[in-house]
């Protein structure tokens, strides 16, 4: 253990008591004081020389001058507002419908025979090709029996008519015959008051008249029996005329064939199958009349159709995204939807589609994006989206200052804005989405952009803020 010289003098002195024989604990107390009381002098010398020390070295620091306040100034972006007259694109998402398709049907019964090579579904056939063809012994059997049945018609027509001749010829001789009968009575009668005749002969003569009558009635009612069957042979013939047109086109029916030009979209058929009336052998669509359809909001509607010009009869442009590639197609309005399409919350509309000229076939069922013509806004102002604050607020550059106003935004196109009120022409719009943006913010345009003048620190922002 460490031991200090004061603590050594006090053990000899200690020591030199007890051999003098004085006792040692009559002085240890006050030289002890006496030591305590100089450390503490000690150390308040120490810590005086201290401050003193420190308050001359700050002291003798160099005085410096205090920072003048430095005034920030933004680097943005800004366009020129400029009134004139902006139609804003719709993008709209819509599906390719074929405007003309037809289920084929057999228009008679009977066992396929033939089928086009061509019939295959995503082939093209062309307007009176034949697809199908079907037994034709029936339908032929049909025909020449048809024929048959309408040649003896004709036949029993020509000897109805010939009796009839007969019985005008036979009606003309018994009128002449009933005719001199009447006379020869007349003559009976004048001679039977002189006596050359008696009045039997009369009689008799009389009688004659009688049967000449009866028989010119009997003509007279043949003519007319020769006639209804005249005109009933003539019934018949016409039913038969039309059984055999019937027969003709039953046979001309065995062949089906396609009604226009067009694309096959299924097939059911093959040789050897029975089909009838009921049965879809295929189904066809025309690839030149295609539509697009798609849907409206009601706001989108509702603003379009309080334009200037109407929406029906506007061009569109479709385009279709197949894989990395990109296809356009030219279009036009031809109609709204019966009703509305309460299920996708709009307005169907259809527009017709050109499918020429493009490198590649446009298909029904294609899922395309369609871009439509808006309402045309005159003397409005279009800007980037990015001058765009809290919805409705802009902030245009005044004297080298930001000054803040509220606009009518009227649509969006795309990334800008279409602008009907709130702006001036000439005025300079920020486009730099600047979160410092407030009412006297002090900016500068890339233009105008100069070094820094003493107190002022240019400051570069971003698009992003």
């Amino acid at each position: 253990m460490l031991k200090s010289n004061d603590d050594e003098q006090d053990a000899e002195a200690a020591r030199t008591d007890g051999a003098s024989g004085t006792p040692g604990d009559a002085k240890s107390p006050v030289l002890r004081g006496g030591r305590a009381l100089l450390q503490t002098i000690l150390m308040f010398v120490v810590l005086a020389g201290s401050y003193a020390a420190m308050n001359r070295l700050i002291d003798s620091k160099p005085t410096r001058d205090a920072r003048p306040a430095r005034t920030n100034v933004y680097t943005i972006e800004a366009v020129t507002a400029n009134a004139q007259d902006n139609r804003p694109q719709l993008k709209l998402f819509g599906e390719v419908q074929a405007a003309r398709s037809v289920e084929l049907r057999p228009l008679v019964n009977g066992e396929i025979t033939a089928i086009n090579p061509n019939l295959k579904v995503g082939s093209p056939v062309f307007a009176g090709d034949i697809l199908i063809e079907l037994d034709l012994f029936n339908y032929q059997g049909a025909l020449a029996e048809a024929r048959a049945n309408l040649a003896q018609a004709r036949a029993l027509l020509a000897e109805t008519e010939a009796r009839l001749v007969s019985e005008q010829e036979q009606f003309t001789s018994a009128q002449a015959q009933m005719e001199l009968a009447e006379s020869d009575l007349e003559r009976a009668r004048s001679l039977v008051s002189s006596g050359t005749l008696t009045q039997k002969q009369v009689e008799d003569r009389r009688l004659i008249v009688s049967q000449r009558n009866q028989a010119v009635s009997q003509r007279r009612n043949n003519q007319l029996i020769e006639k209804a069957k005249r005109d009933q042979q003539l019934a018949s013939i016409d039913s038969l005329v039309w059984k055999v047109q019937q027969a003709e086109r039953n046979l001309q029916n065995t062949v089906l064939k396609a009604p226009f030009t067009g694309v096959v979209n299924s097939k059911n058929a093959e040789a050897g199958r029975y089909v009838s009336t009921s049965d879809v052998v295929a189904t066809l669509y025309d690839n030149a009349a295609l539509e697009a359809r798609f849907t409206l909001t009601d706001a989108q509607f509702g603003r379009i159709s309080t334009g200037d010009d109407p929406l029906i009869g506007r061009d569109i442009e479709v385009e279709w995204n197949v894989g990395l590639s990109s296809y356009e197609y030219a279009g036009v309005i031809d109609r709204i939807g019966a009703e509305i399409a309460s299920a996708r919350g709009g307005i169907e509309v259809v527009a017709r589609i050109d499918p020429t000229g493009a490198a590649i076939e446009l298909r029904p069922g294609a899922f395309v994006e369609i871009d439509v013509p808006d309402r045309l806004y005159r003397q409005s102002y279009k800007i980037p989206e990015t001058a765009l604050f809290g919805g409705n607020e802009i902030f245009v550059v005044e004297d080298g200052k930001l000054a803040r106003r509220t606009v009518q935004i009227a649509a969006f196109d795309g990334e800008d804005i279409i602008i009907v009120d709130g702006l001036l022409p000439g005025d300079s719009v920020m486009t730099t989405h600047l979160t410092q943006a407030d009412d006297g913010v002090a900016v500068r345009l890339p233009a105008l952009a100069k070094p820094s003048a003493p107190g002022e620190a240019a400051i570069k922002t971003s698009r992003g803020g």
